[in-house]
């Protein structure tokens, strides 16, 4: 087993001078579905695949159930999983109502001996870029500019065909563009839009 990695840019200021850096990161494959994983236990056991899964299913329910109650759970082999909050800058904690504290994210911690199993892990370079193209703001304003002229709107996947842009480049570059004016949501929170602003590629 080996897995393949390649090196991306680290992120920084826009008007820094310093030298551009990288840092490596395992270049995913693909993700392995609840099928897939209950067909390779399956196969290391006598439980059956809908076994597996029933178990799997139950397992989520469960996590959920004691994450909700407040409660930190332990998987044996794996580590730990905790939710985290989100709240609004406040400088009086005795005016912060319940209805101001939201779910934020789940947080992960590997147990040592998963880490220490990981350890060997062989790695590959990858022989093909696997991440974004690199385009200057003048390159991008002229691919969009193009693009507008025979469409009205682009989305992310669109976008993402457009550039060559992996889907968290294309998200954060979008972002970048309606934070500058230069496009705007015309879509849902959840499933945005876009469209040029008045006087932007034209």
């Amino acid at each position: 087993m080996t897995a393949i990695y390649d090196f991306y840019k680290n992120p920084k200021q826009k008007d820094s001078t310093e030298k551009t850096r990288y840092h490596a990161r395992v270049v995913t494959n693909r993700t392995i579905t609840t099928d897939e994983l209950a067909r390779k236990i399956h196969a290391r056991c006598t439980v059956t695949t809908a076994d597996v899964k029933g178990v799997l299913a139950s397992l989520s329910d469960v996590i959920v159930e004691e994450l909700k109650s407040g409660n930190r759970v332990y998987i044996d082999g794996l580590g730990y999983l905790q939710i985290t909050l989100s709240c609004p800058e406040v400088e009086n904690t005795d005016k912060t109502r319940a209805q101001s504290i939201h779910f934020k994210s789940v947080a992960f911690r590997p147990e040592v001996r998963l880490k220490e199993q990981l350890k060997d892990t062989l790695f590959q370079r990858a022989e093909t870029k696997a991440h974004s193209k690199e385009y200057t703001t003048e390159e991008l304003d002229s691919l969009l500019k193009l693009y507008f002229q025979t469409h009205e709107s682009i989305n992310r996947n669109e976008f993402e065909q457009l550039t060559g842009y992996t889907r968290t480049t294309a998200s954060r570059r979008l972002k970048t563009l309606v934070q500058a004016g230069k496009l705007q949501n015309i879509g849902l929170y959840r499933f945005p839009v876009y469209k040029p602003t008045e006087g932007n590629f034209e």
